[in-house]
């Protein structure tokens, strides 16, 4: 068993390793590759640090290297979120998050290098409520982001990524909460085995994936446009423009690709090859964002409330809107409302005009 854990422990630290170049190297352009080499290096702490008597490190070194790799799930899931959700921004609550999983493990951390003498059973069911917790947001993110995805090898991505995950959290649950071992493993070899194949297709995955496909940032190459898809791009623009198909706040890519009679997959790929838009909802919005621009920019809707207009353009409700608003122009819509008024000039108290004025 020992060469086997010998395998799995430092294949595994090898492809990490590798991780960590090619994040820092390749993809430091993208948003993901801080998270996905804070991830690779935290999670090889753990493989070397959770180790079985023979690869042991010395006391001070293996202590501060289990001290490294306590936030690694957070890492992990922080690298999820900045890969599949399009709007994703490091903010205080993901911090906070991190910090509140994190405090439980340092304290049974303390207790098992004789810092502190408290009893680590409480900490280590709160760190196991918070395991669970991240695992289930971080799916349920992964999966609710797909159907707007219009990159394939993403979206397929995203379903391996969560049955990956699911094994490997399944496969430690299962190791914790039991203790069926085989026969002379212990239980450090069996817990980095369980999370090897994770390892192995993240590193499989990362390495042969378009730089497209790990950021939500940048038009893909542009598809020389056939007549049919031309044909195809005709239609859409009609049932878009002239249809305002846009103004259907349940408008699916389902429902657009039935109206065109069309496959899902084909009209993924000509609102992503062609247009060079990577999410259904930027493409949808954009016909949103303009025909609210428009609504504002008309003097006999003055009287109207911002959220009226926003409903009238198929939006659900202010936030959203708000939120594409602001990252279409810059600004809010009520500051873009102010800014089509006509400036008038400040009257002095005088009641004239000062000279330099017309």
């Amino acid at each position: 068993m020992v060469m086997f854990d010998a395998f799995i422990r430092f294949s595994g630290v090898g492809l990490l390793g590798l991780l960590a170049v090619y994040s820092a190297r390749d993809l430091r352009n993208t948003r993901s590759a801080p998270y996905l080499f804070l991830a690779s290096l935290s999670v090889m702490a753990a493989y070397v640090g959770f180790t079985i008597e023979p690869f042991r490190l010395p006391e001070t070194l293996n202590m501060l290297v289990r001290f490294v790799d306590i936030p690694h799930l957070v890492f992990v899931w922080l690298f999820a979120l900045s890969l599949f959700q399009r709007n994703f921004k490091l903010r205080w609550h993901h911090v906070a998050v991190g910090v509140i999983y994190s405090l439980p493990i340092l304290a049974t951390r303390f207790y098992q290098f004789e810092i502190a003498a408290w009893n680590p059973q409480p900490f280590v069911y709160t760190a196991e409520f918070f395991s669970v917790a991240l695992m289930i947001h971080l799916i349920a993110t992964t999966l609710l982001g797909r159907a707007d995805d219009l990159l394939e090898g993403r979206r397929r991505a995203r379903v391996y990524f969560v049955l990956i995950i699911s094994f490997v959290a399944i496969a430690a649950a299962l190791v914790e909460a039991s203790d069926f071992r085989p026969p002379g493993m212990a239980f450090q070899t069996l817990w980095i085995a369980t999370v090897w194949p994770g390892i192995a297709w993240t590193c499989f995955w990362i390495l042969g994936a378009k730089p497209e496909v790990l950021s939500f940032s940048g038009t893909p190459p542009a598809k020389k446009t056939s007549q049919d898809d031309a044909e195809l791009l005709a239609r859409l623009e009609t049932i878009m423009t002239s249809d305002e198909a846009f103004r259907s706040p349940d408008l699916k890519i389902t429902t657009l690709a039935k109206k065109l009679a069309v496959t899902q997959h084909r009209l993924r790929a000509l609102i992503n090859q062609t247009l060079g838009y990577q999410n259904f909802n930027s493409f949808i919005n954009d016909y949103r964002i303009s025909a609210a621009k428009k609504a504002m920019q008309d003097p006999a809707t003055n009287a109207l409330p911002i959220l009226t207009i926003a409903m009238d353009c198929g939006f659900n409700s202010i936030s959203p809107f708000n939120r594409a608003f602001r990252e279409s122009e810059n600004m809010t819509p009520s500051q873009y409302r102010r800014s089509l008024k006509p400036s008038i000039p400040e009257i002095p108290q005088s009641g004239r005009l000062p000279r330099n004025q017309p």
